[in-house]
């Protein structure tokens, strides 16, 4: 299992609330964290006649600003101390607008990465490949296809031309991907399919490029005028 890693250390919260006439003022938009962080700073380095506080002020770090008005900062350990300090004696000054409701500490955020398989399906692969150079306006051919493969997925295993074949007429089959002259497709919302043939009649072909495409099935895309 992977070890935790550390997104961030730990901090101190200031849950803040807007006073009613700079609420009335500003409507409901709610301020940017580092312009109140820095307000905040600002206001506690002004108090000339507490050393401390001001410098502490002055080696604050913005962490984070979450909705609702909580803004996490971090300093080093003996800064953090003095503003606990200065709110435990009502002597820390809130960011102009503002009044402090509450201060507290935030453990570190940490977080346990989840282990990928080393095994990457390759009709997954091929959907996002085909996808991708859809978006680009690429043709997709199966040899197009692969040269997409080798040049942006240089961790997979290639597939051989007999597995590629196979692999696509699967995906044609779950209708994932389509084949027109005009190369293969991703099958989005926008692709309507028309069957025309009773079941009996849905019989098979096989073609160089379209793998075990259905005869009976017309594909409609809208977005490609297809």
């Amino acid at each position: 299992m992977a070890r935790p890693v550390q997104l961030a250390p730990g901090s101190l919260a200031l849950v803040l609330c807007r006073l009613e006439a700079q609420e009335a003022a500003r409507g409901a938009e709610e301020p940017g964290g580092r312009a109140v962080f820095r307000a905040f700073c600002r206001a506690n380095a002004r108090c000339f006649w507490n050393s401390r506080l001001a410098r502490a002020a002055s080696r604050l770090a913005f962490q984070g600003w979450l909705r609702r008005g909580v803004l996490l900062v971090h300093a080093p350990p003996a800064s953090l101390q003095v503003l606990r300090d200065a709110w435990c004696r009502r002597a820390l000054r809130p960011p102009r607008g503002f009044r402090i409701r509450a201060v507290g500490d935030v453990f570190p955020v940490q977080m346990n990465p989840i282990a990928q398989s080393q095994f990457i399906p390759l009709a997954e692969v091929l959907c996002c490949a085909v996808s991708d150079m859809n978006a680009a306006q690429i043709v997709v051919t199966q040899e197009s296809l692969l040269e997409h493969l080798v040049k942006h997925y240089p961790g997979i295993a290639i597939p051989s031309q007999d597995i590629l074949y196979t692999t696509l007429g699967t995906l044609i089959k779950e209708r994932k991907i389509y084949h027109t002259g005009e190369g293969y497709f991703i099958v989005t919302p926008q692709t309507y399919f028309i069957t025309n043939t009773t079941p009996q009649e849905n019989k098979r072909i096989l073609s160089d490029e379209s793998p075990w495409m259905p005869t009976s099935i017309t594909y409609l895309d809208t977005e490609s005028g297809i």
